[in-house]
């Protein structure tokens, strides 16, 4: 169920945003609003969990883009230092 949804089945406009003026004791809370804000929360968590997927998958290409950076920062470092640009004899840097 979509926010609209929720706050259309409720009857207030979605339009109107309720705000909490004093703390509530959870006795007053109902069930169906902690119902909604746990299943708030675990899709948070889930969706948050995503990152570490994400990350899980790209690991190898991050580590590889991040090895070029280096050798291509490298490289144009030394051609700034040596501004002749000729491969130096026996290392393979240009």
């Amino acid at each position: 169920m979509s926010f609209s949804n929720t706050a259309f089945a409720s009857g207030v406009p979605d339009s109107v945003l309720p705000v909490l003026s004093a703390v509530l004791p959870e006795s007053e809370i109902s069930e169906a609003l902690r119902v909604a804000l746990d299943a708030l929360d675990h899709e948070k968590l889930a969706f948050m969990n995503l990152s570490g997927e994400m990350l899980d998958v790209l690991r190898p290409e991050i580590e590889r883009m991040a090895c070029d950076l280096v050798r291509n920062s490298l490289n144009q470092a030394w051609r700034l230092r040596h501004q002749t640009g000729h491969r130096v004899l026996g290392t393979g840097i240009t």
